[in-house]
């Protein structure tokens, strides 16, 4: 009996000690798999951060490279106006049917008064209609929201005796303050 009582105390050690050794590996597997996860979690985060960051540095040369394209065009714009300036210089009076560029003198009603450089400051003055464009930044924009000293390219034709403005585009406003 003796025997057997030893026998028994002996499967039941060597089970629990098997038992034991299955609940550490399983313990062990659980804590390698949430080890992985964080890992996981850690490189995902990783990844994310330099996709952001990759996004900010393209927006970012994309945003210099608009504003270089924007600059590239004010210049062209001030070399025609300068260009027309100087041919309206020449001639000695502005010819009906140019372009212009000036700063704003005044805007009453639907007319507006340019002061010319380069042709012995003359003062200018148009006429608008209903089909006269005004536009900033290729944005539609009211006669009204100009301001004295406001610099502008105007092209107009003559209509009977009057100038008539065609396009007027802000090329730099003046800033209310």
């Amino acid at each position: 009996m003796r025997k057997l009582m030893i026998a028994v105390a002996t499967v039941t050690g060597l089970a629990l000690t098997a038992g034991c050794s299955k609940r550490n590996e399983a313990q062990d597997e659980r804590q390698d798999l949430a080890q992985a996860q964080q890992e996981a979690q850690k490189d995902m985060a990783e990844i994310r951060q330099e996709a952001a960051e990759d996004r900010a540095d393209i927006q970012r040369e994309e945003q210099e490279e608009v504003a270089e394209a924007q600059q590239d065009v004010a210049e062209q714009r001030q070399d025609v106006a300068e260009a027309d300036s100087a041919l309206a210089a020449e001639s000695g009076s502005l010819a009906a049917g140019s372009t212009v560029q000036g700063r704003v003198q005044s805007t009453l009603g639907n007319s507006l008064v340019l002061i010319v450089p380069g042709n012995a400051n003359a003062e200018l003055k148009l006429k608008t209609d209903d089909k006269t464009r005004v536009t900033e930044n290729n944005r539609a924009v009211e006669l009204d929201d100009f301001n004295e000293g406001t610099e502008v390219r105007a092209s107009f034709v003559k209509d009977g005796d009057d100038m008539v403005a065609r396009d007027v585009v802000i090329l730099s406003p003046v800033m209310d303050k």
